[in-house]
């Protein structure tokens, strides 16, 4: 019945065809119009769940506090160490050049230059506070007086002046416009400001998380250079695999119009593009590629028939029939697998990360887009285009190395060897997917980039002068006034510090709390025991006060709110991984959390908080949706195959990628991230597809030949074929993206093609070997009883449909 309705729609695409181009075009245009909507998305809210605790407490600590955007500036001296007059000239000159970008939080613009930086002292009348550089030095004992300043306050040290001296810190914080986020442009004009710096007297380094994204940002950009060598590879496949025009162009015509398509949609409706997404146009031309090659197979097979059968017929007629005959046999599996796949990757719209969503609208919509035009669009133009020549046909009669090889393969899944064959390939299976134990969920921008890229090198020279690169928060909240003033407060937070400067790669913190110690030493005439906490919150408040009298109150917004109910601990740390930073998190929860008075509490944000929010939700999220997508492609090829096992048969094979694909990823130490988490979903969209093409293709020849061997045979060279060039296809447009030098997009680019690799396997040798191991009764229930015998000829007696 379904062959009817799709024979009777394709008569009625070629009987319009102009009036279908016609609209076709109209709707690009439609599409296309929306396509200025689009804007690149770099917003950190994107990426992450909105009501995870840790995003919760960044977005706290970013209103109050700030310290979101933390990017660090180090400038280093070739020669002798920073106490000389041009290069403090220079850091008081970039100082003041960031205080002036509109996107700079001033009060959180730290160096030994800012005006909130200040030298504390003791004095016979009180407390002495002054800014530590207020004018450039300009003799030995001023130059003096100014080391001996920075050196008083240990505060500074490691933060803003290196242990030894020898560079200087400039800590900017900034905020990102949210209407149109961009760290490019932040970074751009950072390096404006280094660049009237730069001389043969310094070296000038960047590093934080506005430069790692701005290089993230940098990278997306350059991905059409990519696509285009997607398409090129795709192209130069098609033509070796078919020898012919229409075999090359068609499908890219398909590939790109569906880009085209789902790009617009996407503009439409309001969609971004963002990190994840901009591979998504390599996804979708693939697939559609993978689409029209199976129908253009099954195309040249019936022009082949229908010229042998009705050889009478003008050329012009019998491309028509094939036209019609190849979407009649094809045009249901095609439509019940990009059904299938798009569904399946429409369920990530139910993710609550941002970038998620948006990458399964638009992989969905692009295979939507897909099944549109390869139902309409293609046959009209194919119908339109002359008929194919005869050394195309040709071509396609002729069995070459890959013919030879499925055919032999053929033979041995169809005989007693299956059940061998399956047991061996579970093996192996279980194998590959025992290396799931070994992975991980971690998220590193820094680690995107190659080891000797600018970013990791400019990061690798800060870390090693300085605390680190990376900043996470710890807020303590309370509930009253003052609350932070309680010397049973500052104490646990000077205790938290303390434990967190003995941890590996944590290299500095700074609070309220060294401030506190620091007036506290200064008004006991610099003992050294008396770098503590006082003891009554009367003497820490009046502390503070006296400070205020030749300092000033904003002095400190960096690590307390205005009426003292809250803190910050500033944490730097010289590495990004998120596994470290949440280990770090638990282990400072569990023991400190319980150490403050009741009502106060303790939590931490920040932006690597944030990654560790959306990792969270990848984690956990990931079984949710393997299962939401798996259920999905179960219950419809069940029904469409009107069988339970039916729907097993299909499902059972992508549970077997997926777990494979964690494995690889496993074995080769790839962690769970934002780039590779997609390719689970990728193994069930589109490995859905080689599984009914095949199921579809071997239940028709069954039916016709009655003969197992000769259907494994025939669909195996025909349809598998075609599964073959499509795995092909897919892996070689990935390909590219391994020279990008952007790990991001390389560990995809592997995950990717070993997920093209496993899910051709599956289909081919795993799925066929079920097949005539259990030969399962909805796809031979309406052949004759001596089919379920298998009596099979020899070999040699098969004849090979092509």
């Amino acid at each position: 019945m379904a062959h009817l309705w799709f024979k009777g729609f394709a008569e009625k695409i070629i009987q319009y065809r102009w009036i279908t181009i016609f609209i076709v075009v109209l709707c690009s245009i439609f599409l296309g119009s929306n396509l200025m909507n689009l804007q690149i998305d770099m917003d950190q809210d994107t990426w992450v769940p909105q009501d995870h605790p840790y995003v919760k407490s960044t977005k706290v600590i970013d209103r109050v506090f700030g310290g979101r955007n933390v990017l660090i500036i180090s400038v280093v001296p070739k020669s002798g160490d920073i106490y000389q007059t041009k290069i403090l000239r220079k850091i008081q000159q970039i100082q003041s050049d960031i205080e002036s970008l509109p996107e700079a939080i001033k009060h959180n613009i730290l160096s030994i230059a800012a005006k909130k930086v200040k030298d504390i002292r003791g004095s016979d009348e009180g407390l002495v506070v002054k800014r530590v550089l207020e004018t450039i030095p300009q003799t030995d004992a001023e130059m003096a007086a100014l080391k001996q300043r920075v050196n008083n306050n240990p505060i500074y040290i490691n933060s803003l002046v290196s242990p030894d001296g020898k560079a200087a810190a400039i800590i900017a914080d900034f905020k990102i416009d949210t209407s149109k986020p961009s760290y490019q442009i932040v970074k751009d004009k950072i390096d404006t400001i280094i660049n009237r710096q730069l001389d043969s007297s310094v070296n000038i380094y960047t590093a934080g998380l506005p430069i790692d994204f701005a290089w993230f940002e940098k990278h997306m950009m350059k991905m059409p250079l990519f696509f285009g060598s997607a398409i090129l590879i795709i192209m130069l496949i098609q033509y070796l695999s078919f020898r012919s025009f229409q075999g090359m162009i068609l499908p890219i015509v398909t590939a790109i119009l569906s880009v085209f398509w789902s790009l617009g949609f996407m503009g439409l409706i309001g969609v971004h593009m963002d990190g994840m997404n901009t591979t998504t146009p390599i996804l979708i031309m693939s697939v559609a590629a993978g689409h029209a090659i199976q129908i253009l197979k099954r195309y040249y097979e019936e022009y082949n028939r229908v010229s042998q059968d009705q050889a009478q017929l003008p050329a012009k007629k019998i491309n028509q029939l094939a036209i019609v005959n190849s979407i009649a046999h094809v045009g249901p599996v095609m439509f019940v697998a990009g059904l299938i796949a798009s569904i399946s990757f429409y369920t990530l719209a139910t993710y609550d990360v941002s970038v998620v969503k948006h990458f399964g609208v638009f992989a969905g919509s692009g295979i939507m887009a897909t099944l549109i035009l390869e139902m309409t669009f293609i046959p009209a133009l194919r119908a339109i285009l002359p008929p194919p020549k005869t050394k195309e046909i040709n071509s396609e009669k002729q069995k070459g190395w890959l013919d030879r090889q499925l055919l032999s393969t053929a033979n041995k899944l169809s005989g007693p060897k299956a059940p061998r064959i399956l047991g061996i390939s579970l093996l192996a299976v279980l194998v590959i997917a025992s290396g799931s134990y070994f992975i991980e969920a971690d998220n590193s921008l820094k680690n995107y980039s190659t080891h000797d890229s600018e970013v990791r090198v400019h990061d690798r020279a800060i870390n090693q002068r300085f605390g680190g690169t990376n900043t996470i928060y710890f807020l303590i909240e309370g509930k009253k006034k003052d609350t932070i003033k309680d010397p049973r407060v500052l104490n646990t937070i000077s205790k938290l510090q303390a434990y967190l400067e003995s941890q590996p790669e944590v290299g500095k913190t700074q609070s309220i709390a060294d401030m506190v110690k620091r007036l506290n030493q200064a008004m006991h005439n610099e003992k050294v025991n008396h770098n503590s906490i006082p003891d009554e919150q009367s003497l820490v408040a009046q502390y503070l006060f006296m400070y205020t009298l030749s300092g000033s109150p904003q002095d400190f917004d960096s690590y307390v709110n205005n009426d003292y109910s809250s803190a910050v601990v500033w944490t730097f740390l010289k590495t990004d991984s998120t596994q470290y930073a949440k280990t770090l998190g638990q282990a400072v929860s569990e023991r400190f959390a319980s150490q403050l008075p009741k009502g106060v509490t303790l939590r931490m944000g920040g932006s690597l908080p944030q990654t560790i929010a959306g990792n969270d939700s990848l984690t956990y999220g990931k079984i949710k949706n393997v299962g939401q997508m798996a259920l999905v492609v179960f219950i419809l090829s069940s029904l469409i195959l009107r069988s339970l096992v039916g729907g097993l048969f299909v499902t059972l094979p992508l549970i077997i990628v997926v777990s494979t694909n964690f494995g690889v990823m496993g074995w080769l130490g790839v962690p769970l991230d934002m780039g590779t988490m997609t390719t689970a979903a990728m193994a069930i969209g589109i490995g859905a597809d080689y599984e009914l093409y095949l199921l579809f293709r071997f239940r028709e020849e069954i039916q016709r030949t009655g003969n197992l061997q000769q259907a494994t045979r025939n669909s195996l060279t025909t349809s598998g074929k075609a599964v073959i060039y499509v795995a092909l296809s897919i892996a070689a447009g990935y390909a590219c993206l391994l020279l990008s030098g952007f790990a991001f997009y390389s560990r995809l680019a592997i995950m990717v093609i070993a997920t093209m690799i496993a899910s051709a396997f599956v289909a081919i040798v795993f799925l066929r070997a079920m097949t005539a191991t259990f030969k399962p009764r909805f796809m031979f229930k309406d052949t004759n009883q001596a089919i379920t015998q298998m009596s099979l000829k020899p070999a040699g007696e098969v004849n090979v449909q092509q």
